[in-house]
């Protein structure tokens, strides 16, 4: 029997960031076991790559803004080059209600943050000049990420603080022992241990499950990207845009355009392949928001699974009924973006740092629900 003080399920954003931050407290023998041959294999590197910090729930903006501060900074200094690309972001909208919404945001967004009329809009992106946009939230300091860098920042601070990180390890069974976590078993071997951090993303509920958990079922929802050639040069220096009224986005990528139509259809815990209905829904709303950008092909396309508690909150915390589980889990589409602060709530709820903070996003709040 191998032994650890913690062990994570999952080596993607929020296992990663929570082992990071564990391994720099000093919180004893960490052990990450990732069911796949290497880390981010599933949501965590198919994103989009979105430093998006103009949210509306002001405890998950303020975990984001820390992230991106974290991008931008420390994280980039331990890569020894910039993990980001500045560029911005617009959220546009279409309806005036919309509209009153998204100024309201201009005052809890970092300096810079502005309203732009749909002129200044179409400036910025003259593809916009057809868009029904009566004007966007702009905020400059939005980013596009490079997101194999920022998890292997992650992996590696962890690893050179004595984390062990094994893969082709899916977890096949939990020992709960007098309402305790005791041991976790793969088909190559068990670890006995205190406590047992469950990011394991889609496939967390199962974990839980395993673990005699009594938080309701997280949801996995399936999330298409493609990347489009238009019929026209990009800028590949304009913002990311995303409409707020009919959902859909668009960045630069390349001498392309990645972009998404932001369907969110419930998904099994498995491998999610494409559905070409996807692409007719892409069509649909690019009709409605972005019509210049119709004329596109679409290159290639594919699929990532978000996961979502029922109220759309992060679930970060203790178990409210078996000792020793911590969930880090149902980081729906701010996983990257947040993933340095919601690791670094893991960490304090592993180690039993109680806060006001991580009271928002207690699992204990979803039983019962």
């Amino acid at each position: 029997m191998n032994t650890a003080d913690i062990v994570i399920v999952g080596a993607g954003f929020a296992g990663a960031a929570t082992a990071f931050h564990l391994a720099r407290r000093g919180a004893g023998k960490i052990v990450v076991l990732e069911r796949e041959a290497v880390p981010g294999y599933h949501a965590s590197g198919r994103n989009a790559a979105l430093g998006f910090t103009s949210i509306d729930e002001w405890e998950a903006a303020t975990l984001a803004q820390e992230g991106l501060a974290f991008i931008r900074g420390e994280a980039s200094t331990l890569a020894k080059r910039p993990l980001f690309r500045d560029c911005g972001s617009l959220l546009v909208a279409s309806v005036p209600q919309t509209a009153g919404r998204l100024q309201s945001l201009v005052t809890r967004l970092p300096e810079g943050a502005a309203w732009w009329d749909a002129s200044e809009a179409v400036r910025a992106v003259p593809v916009l000049a057809e868009s029904d946009a009566i004007g966007g939230l702009w905020s400059p300091g939005d980013a596009v990420v490079d997101i194999h860098g920022l998890l292997q920042v992650y992996i590696q601070e962890a690893r050179a603080r004595g984390a062990q990180i094994l893969f082709s390890a899916p977890v096949c069974s939990v020992k709960v022992a007098h309402g305790k976590i005791a041991e976790v078993h793969t088909p190559s071997g068990a670890w006995s241990c205190g406590t047992l951090v469950n990011a394991a993303g889609a496939w967390a509920s199962e974990l839980g499950r395993l673990a005699d958990s009594p938080v309701p079922p997280l949801q996995p929802r399936r999330r298409h990207l493609f990347i489009g050639k238009p019929g026209f040069a990009v800028d590949p220096h304009w913002p990311f845009v995303w409409h707020a009224d009919v959902d859909t986005y668009f960045r630069p990528e390349g001498d392309g355009l990645l972009l998404s139509p932001c369907d969110a259809t419930p998904h099994p815990a498995v491998e999610p392949r494409t559905d070409e209905h996807a692409k007719l829904l892409l069509a649909e709303k690019l009709m409605r928001a972005f019509p210049r950008l119709m004329t596109m092909s679409i290159a290639q396309g594919w699929a990532c699974l978000r996961t979502f508690a029922r109220d759309e909150r992060f679930v970060i915390g203790r178990d409210p009924a078996v000792q020793g589980l911590v969930w880090v889990a149902g980081l729906g589409g701010h996983g990257m973006t947040s993933s340095y602060a919601a690791g670094r709530l893991g960490a304090a709820a592993a180690l039993r740092d109680w806060s006001e903070e991580l009271a928002w996003f207690d699992p204990a709040r979803l039983v019962g629900c």
